[in-house]
């Protein structure tokens, strides 16, 4: 392995035994390159030492440090000010000396494009400047020596001395330059230093707040409508009294503790279906309290007006007469839910609105659905003081930048400072470092205008040294409850019925957290080198490639292990997620950044109140590799908590009972509190690919039958010659089964598969492009038997409990395509100011998106099905997301219409949509706020079902670069949940260290002397 050494001064100090260089430093090695000051080698301790400016590059990583120490012989030293890059997805070859480096250095260069140099002979003329030397010297080569013009926009003071030969400008020194020689990419002419930027304004002076209710009003709707102010004013009051105490504060977002004391007091009303004296009879006037508590998210979108969402619990005093006849199910203690606006008229006094809703969240409460809402109305005393906002990680700035600190000045105190300290203070102050005073933040002003000025100043003042930023996935942390959903495949999604991107809603198991970030910024106030790896006691990692970083991690006693082969694992003993700079949320223990492997929770707490009468708890076993095949093997056991706390069942009918028959309450046995999930990945007995999967909600052998799902196909890929109608290509075939699998249609709702088995040939891909017409096909021949559910022979629209079976012979084609009417021009991705709010800048753009298919279907009866769908709209997309208010629209109106002879015996694939409309609209409402909201209607004036919602979707997101925060739920298909996104990106450069600092200020910690 050669290593090359260069430097303005290099010898061996006899005196010191040490051999040094210095003055620009420069070593090459195995395609990597280290910059430095000056560089040190003890031969006696065969100690390494690099110090001043000390940069290193190599592949995708990058490196920087005020100082390197490292001993050979105890293969240990340490580093200070550290900030570099470290890209997961290029460790193997970039920490691999063995091997050439991800990409290669780029060569030093004497022309850097925008930083000067000092006691240069050439001086720059910006008004007649070529975009880079070599366009400029093949426009018009360098004259010969001793003449006054050397290129067009560069002039000479001075002639060209005689060492200048053959056409070309005398070698610099080194010294000579401004800074030392620069690799090109990534572009870090100096070091990079941390940007001294305006603090954070407070926005919240006031952490604890009263709230008199001194109206409400219930109403008679379900949640979604009553969202919408749909429904019937119900005679039920309501007032009391509400207590919030602010725990997190986070600027704009902060979270509260939230409680309510309530008294409800309801006249004469009438009353519901169930669990009274005769249907709808008359309820009595009834009197009753009700408590709240919770955790509320409030997010402030100007200084005076403010959005809360509150999740949390409710309690009755006595039983709601409207809940207990207008719900089946009904208990005092329920989930609590609350949506509420807030405006400021005072400082400390403002007017509330609320939404104020109890429900059993999806049966999670003893098995019931919906409670009650109502609104209320009330003013808000805000008071108190706010305590000193903690610390962030010190970390400051390396020396050689702005606000650095003096060299030295964390060294250990002298003996004698020491001693002193003891004698006037606790033994343990005279070893630790003085502690910075909390400082009180200043009394609110107006919030906006300062949180203007410091994005003014971080536009200004910030050079981020990054460019070529592209989104590459994202990690994402999901909870979900509300009913099973099963996952579509790929060309359901991308060839079934055409619908608004906003109706794709969720699909898949569901994982509480899944993928990866790739390439990390990090930051370390010392880190210590093993021969394993490095350690930390403190260490940030961001996965946003600007600064101010928008999400990043503070991580403590961090070890960083080298595996072998340029494998990096970095572990965390404690660790939160800091948004913003403000809003830090606490991160699970023993946290793993590792290459190519996707974090993920091995524990599962999810809702299915379809097949496990709600909440249950799981945990995901190690894989298991199946002998002889290279297939593997996914455990879930899980215990039904839901079941637990209820000593009853009521997801499957009697045992005995006939298929079919509907769900009945029974008592929960030993083995209906377990169950299990079994999944088959991989290559088995012969097949390419295999994806197996069971369900068992009950190890109880009475409802085993009942509570058991699988569904599963066996594909791989065949090359058939030309047959005729079949051109010579290849083509994959299927062998698939399912037991009691659910299918979504439309109208109809899930539908049950009892059971299927059979074989499919398909083939799938692009058609070659037409103009801007870009179009991709997909067809698939099928046979097998089924068992479903089927209609009524008295009324052929109604799903009757009759289980049918008949043979299957299937054929599906469709295109889908795509033309672009308008593209706009999307903003630069250099300017963190265009993606401050999106991970990629937005393009504008109208869009035709269509698909156009055909279906025949023989069954076994001898019945039959043959439709012929278009589907198709345009999809409109305005704005770049860059504004505070209403700066991004995506609009998509898309319809549907089927042609059809003959009809299916089942309800799984019957059509019963002949005419739909989908709308789908996402907006921006303030900065990072926006919704999502996805309808589609049965428009066919001849169905039963016209006029029908057969799908929805709603979400409220609060969307930035770096991260993602979201609240979802559909009503139709009563799902809901919360997710949070840390998104990953590649970009060229190295960027600039993110932890806030502050500068350096030599009074900062000293005690006064009176």
């Amino acid at each position: 392995m050669q290593i090359g050494l260069q430097a303005d001064e290099q010898g061996f100090d006899a005196l010191l035994d040490r051999f040094v260089a210095r003055g620009d430093v420069q070593i090459d090695l195995a395609g990597g390159r280290l910059l430095a000051d000056r560089l040190e080698y003890e031969t006696k301790t065969r100690t390494l030492y690099i110090s001043g400016r000390v940069r290193f590059w190599r592949g995708e990583q990058y490196f920087q440090a005020n100082s390197l120490r490292y001993s050979l012989a105890e293969n240990r030293g340490d580093a200070e000010a550290v900030y570099g890059v470290i890209d997961f997805d290029t460790t193997d070859v970039d920490f691999d000396l063995e091997v050439a480096p991800s990409i290669a250095t780029p060569p030093l260069s004497y022309w850097p494009r925008s930083t000067p140099f000092r006691g240069s002979r050439f001086q720059p003329d910006t008004a007649n400047r070529w975009p880079t030397s070599s366009a400029s010297l093949a426009a018009k080569p360098l004259p010969s020596p001793g003449s006054r013009v050397l290129l067009p926009g560069l002039s000479s003071n001075i002639r060209l001395g005689p060492e200048a030969t053959g056409g070309r400008p005398a070698p610099l020194r080194l010294r000579d330059w401004r800074t030392p020689p620069v690799v090109l990419l990534p572009a870090a002419q100096t070091m990079a230093c941390p940007p001294l930027i305006p603090p954070i304004p407070n926005w919240h002076p006031y952490p604890t707040a009263i709230t008199a209710w001194g109206y409400g009003q219930a109403i008679d709707a379900n949640f979604g409508d009553a969202f919408y102010f749909q429904g019937r004013m119900r005679p039920e009051y309501l007032w009391g009294f509400n207590v919030s105490q602010r725990l997190i504060d986070a600027g704009p977002l902060a979270l509260e503790f939230d409680s309510n004391a309530l008294l409800h007091t309801a006249n004469w009303q009438r009353g519901g279906p169930y669990n009274n004296t005769y249907p709808n009879a008359p309820l009595p006037p009834q009197t009753f309290g009700e408590f709240t508590g919770g955790l509320a998210l409030r997010a402030w979108l100007q200084p005076w007006l403010s959005l809360g969402f509150v999740q949390g619990v409710s309690v009755l005093t006595a039983n709601s007469l409207y809940e207990q006849t207008y719900r089946g199910s009904y208990q005092n203690f329920l989930n609590y839910l609350a949506f509420e606006v807030e405006a400021l008229v005072q400082p400390q006094w403002s007017v509330v609105g609320r939404l104020h809703h109890r429900s059993g969240a999806y049966g999670t409460y003893g098995g019931v659905s919906e409670g009650s809402n109502a609104y209320l109305v009330g003013v808000r005393y805000r008071f108190g003081d706010a305590p000193p906002s903690k610390a962030v990680p010190e970390m400051p700035p390396p020396q050689s930048c702005p606000g650095a600190p003096p060299p030295g000045h964390n060294q250990p105190k002298p003996l004698a400072d020491q001693l002193n300290q003891v004698a006037q203070g606790a033994s343990s102050q005279a070893l630790e470092p003085g502690k910075p005073t909390p400082v009180e933040r200043e009394p609110l002003g107006n919030p906006a205008a300062e949180e203007r000025e410091r994005h003014l100043a971080i536009a200004a003042a910030v050079d981020q040294r990054v460019r070529d930023v592209q989104y590459i996935r994202s990690l994402k942390l999901e909870r979900r409850q509300g009913g099973l959903k099963y996952d579509q495949t790929a060309e359901e999604r991308q060839f079934g019925q055409a619908r608004p991107q906003q109706l794709m809603g969720f699909y898949g198991d569901q994982k509480l957290v899944d993928g990866q970030v790739g390439r990390w910024r990090f930051q370390a106030e010392r880190i210590t080198i093993t021969a394993e790896g490095w350690q930390a006691e403190r260490a940030a990692f961001t996965n946003d490639p600007f600064t101010p970083s928008q999400s990043w991690l503070d991580l403590q006693w961090v070890t960083a292990q080298d595996l072998g082969e340029g494998t990096i694992k970095i572990k965390a003993k404690r660790s939160r997620l800091i948004l913003e700079n403000r809003l830090p949320i606490p991160m699970r223990r023993n946290l793993t950044l590792e290459k190519k492997k996707p974090v993920d929770n091995r524990f599962v707490v999810a809702d299915d109140s379809i097949d496990r009468s709600g909440i249950y708890f799981g945990y995901k076993l190690r894989d298991i590799n199946i002998p002889n095949t290279k297939a593997k093997l996914k455990l879930e056991p899980q215990f039904m908590v839901a079941r637990a706390l209820n000593g009853s069942v009521s997801t499957y009918p009697l045992p005995g009972s006939t298929e079919g028959a509907p769900n009945s309450t029974q008592t929960a046995q030993i083995g209906d509190l377990f169950g299990a999930f079994a999944k088959v990945e991989g290559s088995l007995f012969g097949f390419a690919a295999s994806d197996f999967a069971l369900s068992l909600s009950t190890l109880n052998p009475s409802n085993f039958a009942n509570g058991t799902r699988s569904w599963g196909d066996f594909s791989r890929t065949l090359k058939l010659p030309n047959l005729g109608i079949l051109p010579a290509g290849e083509y994959t075939s299927r062998i698939y089964g399912a037991y009691r699998y659910r299918s979504f249609n439309g109208s109809l709702g899930y539908q049950d598969v009892y059971s299927a088995i059979g074989a499919s040939l398909e083939k799938s891909g692009p058609l070659k492009p037409w103009g801007k017409l870009t179009s991709n096909y997909f067809w698939r021949a099928s046979f097998g038997n089924y068992q479903g559910s089927t209609f009524n022979s008295s009324n052929n629209t109604a799903v009757s409990s009759i289980i049918g079976n008949a043979t299957r012979a299937s054929f599906y084609g469709a295109f889908n395509n795509s033309m672009p009417v308008w593209v706009g021009t999307p903003k630069n991705n250099i300017d963190p100011r265009n993606t401050q709010n999106t991970p990629t800048p937005i393009t504008p753009g109208l869009t035709l998106n269509t698909v156009t298919s055909t279906s025949i279907d023989y069954y076994g009866d001898g019945s039959n099905q043959s439709l012929v769908n278009f589907s198709g709209g345009p999809t409109l997309t305005l704005g770049s997301f860059t504004k505070n208010f209403f700066d991004y629209t995506q609009l998509s109106i898309i319809a549907g219409g089927t042609l059809q002879q003959g009809q299916s015996p089942f309800s799984f694939d019957r059509n019963v949509d002949l005419a739909t409309l989908g709308v789908g609209w996402t907006q921006q409402l303030f900065g990072p706020l926006m919704f999502s909201l996805g309808l589609g209607y049965n428009i066919d004036p001849s169905s039963p079902y016209f006029g029908d919602t057969i799908n929805s979707y709603g979400e409220l997101r609060w969307q930035r670069r770096g991260y993602e925060f979201a609240i979802y739920y559909s009503p139709y298909e009563q799902v809901g949940g919360m997710r949070i996104k840390l998104n990953d990106f590649n970009f060229n450069g190295t960027g600039v260290p993110f932890v806030p600092t502050k500068p350096f200020n030599p009074t900062r910690n000293r005690q006064s002397l009176f």
